[in-house]
């Protein structure tokens, strides 16, 4: 008996042995060979789990016959059998991320894609990488619904205008929030666009509320490219471009120019201006044709390199940029030089190290000068008679009988308005895992820019035939500091938890000096040595504030079906005082992924299909440091005749109860995924309301007159946004991707401070002094248009009624509002709108064995443009004396052409300009690149990657503006930019431009 219990457990011994409960250790590796951490590994049927350190260890107890399963949000489920083998495992990860642009910044963090709950938008390199662009901006416009991109200036480094969903204030900045490699309020200009890797735009206030009292206009998180593990690669970009202006306005020559004022001086009452001969002679040799002096073909080049790689420990990106960019109005140019290099390193097990540096230097050179005395303004308003220069090689000082200003081309070429941007930033951090899944990043950063500014003026463009300049200098030093502290554990195989707690601190200072010079006793000197003027002046400015931000955010995921976030943000602004310093902006983010519930498991052809919903509430600062005190001003007042006296005021009253402009806004939206990730569809509706805007409250004057800033006022924005992109064609000779979005958007003022509009304007070339352009109206949009409805001209049959206003037959007729027989202010009334009230864009690519041909489509509508520029050069006022445009051949004339509403030249015609005669329809459809690129076969260039390209930017634009581009906008970027929006009054064109290049890569 003995002996047989013996053999027994003999033979039982090894199977003891074998079902041992072991510890097993490992590392989780990418596909580069990086290891991973944060991965959640489990034996299969149990509880038992442990997640990879910083470095992609872990080690779990099992039984050798045992399975593991490796689990993390962006990779691929993983089984692996054991097999009794004790030796240490390597297990490599399939990624489900196919490229960056599969995981967003979500502020102070990164989220897949398919798990987010808010609305945010994605642009990646592969999206842009086929067209030219010089600025961030340029990459937005058309790819990210909600988000109007407009051109303002086609000048190089123009500005453009970015509008996230409409525009939230009537006094404040609209601008988004720009946060780069995590450095929030960045200013985009100071990123080369080679160097971007993904764009990330945050929409609703449940994704932008994190960014407390800045996020109110959106944010866009742009993060730059890094380096990967393997081996250095190197790659060198080329390209040459040739820029054109989209179109020239249809103008008189110059014998029809004199044949059209010696009949307007005729119908006025005057001697013909020009004789037979003169205009005998025009006919025989021509004139001036002032757009071709001014207009011209800029070339431009660009060169870029870049080196990256690394190993497992270790990766880095370095670049170098550099362009030279010459506009298409002569004497204006833009001139880059940009250097970055971003560094992360595994210094230890558990500490890793991340830097970004970079360098960048903006030159621009006459890219801004809009309005009357404008290059473009005056080649349409100079008389084609009058010649460039005169006898002794001069420029012509005047036009004897066109525009009462400057010589368009020495207004180019007499001028200087320079700008010398220097910028350095450097942002690098700490990154130290305590146990795993708890991290803390701490990151500092600071931002320095040096902007010098010179200008020059010339006596040419001068009335004091005396030559003026100026200088400017501004330092301004950003200071961030950013403490993150993160926790992510995946509790039970279902609950994945994510939470975040960051506090930051920020403080912004600026000092600058300007001076200017007026009657330059040496003019060749221009600006460095001011001291030589007959009158000089100088002036300094100082700001400083500081931002103080506590916040915390809670991702929490239930079995890839459930998502609910929600964060908090309390922000501190020394720009406020009496207890306003501090606010709170709350939101939450919910979403249901109906694709991963039980009763979805058949609709096999479903990859993916998301609902969501968010609300929040963010701020907006929208008023500058110390606008919340009263101010000094300096005045000078006649005491004793010949004599003046300075002195010092008080300005308008400060206003210590001002707070933040606050927005609340909810969303709900769809995302869906399907025939196997093919077709990808986003749809969204927001509807936000922005309270407490900061305008100007009018003080009477039994109080002291003048105004007061104060939070009053509220507007409503709501929209609804569509995306769709899919793999239309997708084999493996013929490749077509194509992506199309599609946003409307309807922006009303609820209230203001009282039940009267509020005129707003530049009140250039009215008419009706002091009449605006703009009203600004409760239940009306911003950009509301203020002027006169023009009924054409007075016709034969209505002699008596034109009479009865002092006109004849021929003349203008404009809509008597008030009834009273004269056409007046009181006439003025809402008649258009300047804010478009739809945009979309087409993407489309096709590759074929080494050819890649895209077409990208860009529209905005729904929007009236004020063309001041025609009607400068068609209603020959007062500035501008005579018509240039060739329409004005299709005028009324009495017995000739009477059913014209071009107004005849008559004693009695007046043209006002804030009319609908020229409001127009500022649609427009633009083929914005076409582009197609060859990359020669590895079988011809064995050592290197060789692409060849041409590109076409602005090729096709699809208008009725009679102007040279509808884009384009006279009125800056800044605050107030949104209700005077859409005028167009010698504005920089857009230019279409060839670009040829080539990349090699090793």
């Amino acid at each position: 008996m003995f002996s047989r219990l013996f053999l027994i457990s003999v033979l039982l011994f090894p199977l003891g042995l074998w079902a041992q409960v072991k510890k097993v250790t490992g590392t989780v590796k990418d596909e580069n060979g990086i290891p991973v951490p944060g991965i959640s590994v489990q034996v299969k049927g149990k509880t038992t789990g442990a997640l990879t350190d910083a470095s992609g260890n872990f080690s779990i107890d099992a039984l050798p016959v045992e399975t593991l399963i490796l689990t993390a949000v962006g990779y691929n489920r993983q089984e692996v059998a054991l097999n009794n083998s004790g030796r240490p495992l390597t297990i490599t990860m399939a990624s489900k991320v196919t490229n960056i642009g599969d995981v967003v910044v979500v502020g102070y963090g990164t989220q897949k894609k398919k798990d987010l709950t808010g609305a945010i938008s994605s642009v990646s390199t592969k999206d842009f990488k086929e067209q030219p662009v010089v600025n961030v901006q340029q990459i937005l416009q058309g790819r990210a619904a909600g988000v109007q991109v407009i051109s303002n200036a086609g000048a190089p480094g123009g500005e453009v205008s970015v509008r996230i969903r409409g525009n939230n204030s009537i006094k404040g900045d609209n601008n988004p929030l720009y946060v780069i490699d995590g450095f929030v309020g960045a200013d985009p200009s100071t990123v080369n666009p080679n160097d971007i890797e993904t764009m990330d735009v945050l929409k609703d206030a449940s994704s932008t509320a994190i960014y407390g009292s800045r996020g109110a206009n959106g944010v866009i998180a742009i993060t730059t490219k890094k380096g990967k593990a393997g081996k250095t690669n190197v790659e060198l970009m080329s390209q040459f471009s040739s820029a054109q202006v989209l179109k020239k306005l249809d103008l008189l020559n110059a014998a029809d120019f004199a044949t059209t004022a010696n009949a307007n001086a005729l119908a006025n009452g005057a001697s013909p201006i020009y004789t037979d001969s003169q205009i005998a002679n025009f006919k025989t040799n021509g004139g001036t044709n002032w757009q071709d002096q001014i207009f011209r073909t800029a070339p431009s080049q660009e060169y870029q390199l870049n080196i990256s790689g690394g190993n497992d420990k270790t990766r880095f990106y370095t670049s170098g940029n550099f362009l030279d960019q010459q506009g298409i109005i002569v004497n204006s140019s833009l001139k880059r030089y940009a250097l970055r290099a971003s560094l992360t390193s595994q210094l230890y097990k558990k500490l890793s190290l991340h830097l970004n540096a970079y360098a960048v230097r903006n030159e621009t050179r006459n890219t801004g000068i809009t309005g009357r005395d404008a290059p473009v303004t005056q080649a349409i308003a100079w008389a084609p008679t009058v010649p460039v220069r005169d006898s002794m090689g001069n420029f012509t000082l005047n036009d004897p009988v066109g525009s009462i200003s400057f010589n368009p081309l020495a207004l180019a070429m007499d001028q200087r308005r320079i700008t010398h941007n220097s910028n350095f930033a450097t942002i690098a951090g700490l990154k130290y895992e305590f146990v795993p899944g708890l991290t803390l990043d701490v990151t500092g950063a600071v931002n320095y820019s040096n902007v010098q500014s010179l200008g020059y003026t010339g006596p040419t463009i001068n009335t004091s035939r005396q030559a003026n300049s100026s200088r400017g200098s501004s330092e301004n030093i950003g200071i961030q500091s950013t403490n993150n502290l993160t926790y992510s554990h995946l509790f039970n195989n279902a609950h994945q938890l994510t939470v975040t707690g960051v506090m930051e601190y920020q403080s912004f200072t600026s000092r600058g000096f300007n001076a200017n010079a007026n009657s330059l006793t040496y003019p060749g000197l221009e600006y460095y040595n001011l001291s030589l003027a007959q009158t000089y002046g100088v002036g300094t400015s100082y700001t400083d504030y500081k931002l103080l931000s506590f916040l915390g955010r809670v991702n929490y995921d239930y079995e890839g079906r459930y998502y609910v976030t929600a964060g908090v943000r309390r922000d501190g602004s020394s720009k406020f005082q009496n207890g306003n310093q501090y606010s709170t902006f709350p939101s939450v983010g919910i979403a249901w992924k109906l694709s991963e519930m039980d009763f979805m498991k058949n609709a096999h052809f479903l990859n993916n299909l998301k609902i969501r919903t968010g609300y929040g509430i963010t701020g907006n600062q929208a008023i500058n440091p110390y606008q919340t005190l009263t101010p000094y001003q300096n005045v000078s007042t006649t005491l004793i005749p010949g004599s003046v006296t300075p002195g010092i005021i008080l300005g308008n009253p400060g206003n210590p109860a001002l707070k933040w402009e606050t927005t609340r806004q909810w969303d709900i939206g769809l995302d869906a995924d399907m025939f196997d990730n093919r077709l990808s569809i986003t749809a969204d509706y927001y509807n936000k309301n922005t309270s407490n805007l900061l305008l100007s409250v009018p003080i009477p004057n039994y109080m002291g007159g003048g105004s007061v800033l104060s939070n009053v006022g509220k507007v409503n924005n709501k929209g609804i946004e569509l995306a769709v992109s899919g793999d239309i064609i997708r084999s493996a000779a013929l490749t077509w991707n194509s992506a199309f979005n599609i946003s409307f958007l309807r922006n009303k003022v609820v209230s203001l401070y009282s039940d009267k509009n509020i005129p707003s304007g530049t009140n250039v070339g009215s008419g009706l002094s002091p009449q605006p352009e703009f009203m600004i109206i409760p239940g009306q949009p911003l950009g509301t248009y203020w002027g006169l409805s023009y009924l054409g001209t007075w016709k034969p049959a209505e002699a008596a009624a034109a009479a009865a206003y002092g006109n004849a037959p021929g003349d203008a007729k404009y809509l008597d509002v008030d009834g009273n027989k004269i056409i007046d202010g009181s006439d003025f009334h809402m008649i258009g709108h300047g804010l478009p009230r739809y945009s979309w864009g087409w993407n489309n690519t096709f590759n074929w064995k080494g050819f890649t041909l895209n077409i990208f489509v860009q529209s905005l509508g729904g929007y009236d443009k004020l063309d001041y520029t025609y009607a400068a050069g068609i209603t020959a006022n007062s500035d501008m004396r005579q018509a240039t445009i060739a329409d004005i051949k299709n005028r009324y004339i009495p017995k000739q052409n009477e059913t014209s509403d071009i107004p005849a030249f008559s004693k009695t015609n007046k043209n006002y300009t804030v009319t609908t005669r020229f409001l127009e329809d500022g649609t427009f459809i633009r083929f914005k690149n076409i582009s197609l690129s060859y990359e020669l076969p590895p079988s011809l260039v064995k050592q290197a990657r060789i692409t060849v390209y041409l590109r076409a930017v602005n090729f096709i634009t699809i208008t009725k503006y009679k102007g040279f581009d509808p884009e384009t906008n006279s009125v800056a970027t800044g605050a107030g930019s949104d209700v005077n929006q859409s005028i167009d009054y010698g504005s920089y064109p857009n230019a279409k431009t060839i670009t040829g290049g080539v990349k090699i890569g090793f």
